[in-house]
């Protein structure tokens, strides 16, 4: 089970850093592909993909026995799919829904969308690390420095 949650980890990480290239395509793209259809990819793989593996990763962090913190940071990454979509929902609404006449607010609230999908691509790094280490050692966590007490008579 700890392949398993490692295999789905290293895919989201992976899957993270194509949704950011998904992005940068929807943008530069969008004169070549023509309107929102060159944020089709981004749209669907956001959506469908990697919600898909975040719930794939939760369920494999439980079986895998990974520990309260790591189950927690899976859960973590599928509810930040959620906001991604309603940073990007209320950017819409205060924009006004509209491209081509966008305003300030607007565009305050949708920029945070970059931002807090950087930070899902950091949770889905540090996810991956968690992984493999338990895998190596049998536990998610760095071991911590122990402090030796020497007692001298």
């Amino acid at each position: 089970m700890r392949k398993l949650f490692l295999g789905v980890s290293a895919l989201l990480f992976l899957d993270t850093l194509l949704q950011l290239y998904f992005a940068g395509f929807g943008v530069f793209g969008e004169h070549v592909v023509g309107g929102d259809e060159s944020f089709t990819p981004h749209s669907i793989n956001g959506q469908f993909v990697l919600r898909g593996l975040a719930l794939l990763a939760i369920l494999f962090a439980a079986l895998a026995k990974a520990g309260r913190s790591t189950i927690w940071l899976t859960v973590g990454i599928f509810l930040m799919t959620y906001v991604q979509l309603i940073v990007f929902i209320l950017g819409g609404i205060l924009s006004g829904g509209s491209r081509e006449h966008p305003n300030l607010p607007g565009a305050w609230m949708v920029s945070v969308h970059a931002v807090t999908g950087l930070l899902i691509i950091f949770m889905t790094y540090w996810l991956f690390r968690r992984a493999r280490r338990l895998v190596r050692t049998g536990s998610a966590r760095r071991a911590g420095k122990r402090q030796s007490v020497s007692t001298s008579a």
